[in-house]
């Protein structure tokens, strides 16, 4: 597991326990995480930025809505 896995993973610890400051920062650093990947393989398919924000937005929300179904057990 990386450092930057570690550090997701925590945050999604804290934030489950109920740390919204955790949650928050758990969902920015996923957000430009994902948006720098999209960016990346949506150019190459000719479209733009608002696709790629679309597809931020629909995995960071997942990712809110969902969250109490993480298995903290379960390695990154």
């Amino acid at each position: 597991m990386t450092t930057h896995e570690i550090e997701l993973k925590a945050l999604m610890l804290a934030s489950l326990d109920g740390d919204a400051v955790s949650h928050r920062v758990l969902l920015e650093r996923l957000s430009r995480r994902l948006r720098a990947y999209y960016k990346g393989k949506l150019a190459r398919i000719g479209w733009g930025a608002a696709e790629a924000e679309d597809l931020v937005q629909e995995a960071v929300l997942a990712i809110h809505f969902k969250r109490h179904t993480y298995d903290p057990a379960w390695s990154l």
